[in-house]
């Protein structure tokens, strides 16, 4: 049965890393990689600008009913984007409640960047009102930076609390896409 892995990489090669799997293993050992994604904005000159931003850097997710096979094929590989000490590649099964949170927020098949959530705040900079992927982790924000126009979330994920970062945005908000 086909399940989803996790597998580590050099920082800012997930790319590379996933391009490799495509190139040189064999396709019967996986069927999907992703690189997850998010949506952030960020203020330049004033305007609020729409860009994507990795969201676990170093991190590959491959769906594979043969993991260990996988493994043995990366290992032997010398251009997968190794980390330092070259240490052999593992493929960590994503828990099921994890693989829950990656679906709400990245689609069924992990292949949507976790999009903005709309929100409104009171005079004092309070939340009155949460709309999006946001609204379920509405009572585990942590953080707000409004101007920022993110919020932390602490969310269950991989055996521990994890502050999440989610991007929002107020009613009214012009924005603009990153070029």
């Amino acid at each position: 049965m086909e399940k989803w892995y996790v597998m580590r990489t050099v920082p800012g090669k997930e790319q590379e890393a996933g391009a490799l799997i495509e190139r040189t293993i064999d396709k019967s050992l996986w069927s999907q990689w992703r690189v997850l994604k998010k949506q952030k904005l960020f203020r330049a000159k004033g305007k609020l600008f729409l860009s994507m931003e990795t969201m676990f850097p170093g991190y590959i997710f491959v769906k594979s009913s043969l993991p260990k096979e996988l493994e043995e094929a990366l290992n032997k590989s010398r251009e997968y984007p190794k980390l330092i000490g070259n240490e052999p590649i593992e493929t960590v099964p994503v828990e099921e409640q994890d693989l829950r949170f990656l679906q709400s927020v990245c689609g069924n098949e992990l292949e949507k960047p976790m999009s903005l959530s709309k929100v409104e705040a009171d005079e004092e900079g309070k939340l009155i009102h949460v709309d999006g992927i946001l609204k379920k982790y509405e009572g585990q924000i942590i953080r707000q930076r409004l101007r920022k126009r993110y919020v932390l979330a602490e969310v269950e994920l991989f055996q521990r609390k994890e502050d999440v970062l989610f991007g929002i945005y107020l009613p009214g908000d012009e924005i603009w896409q990153e070029r």
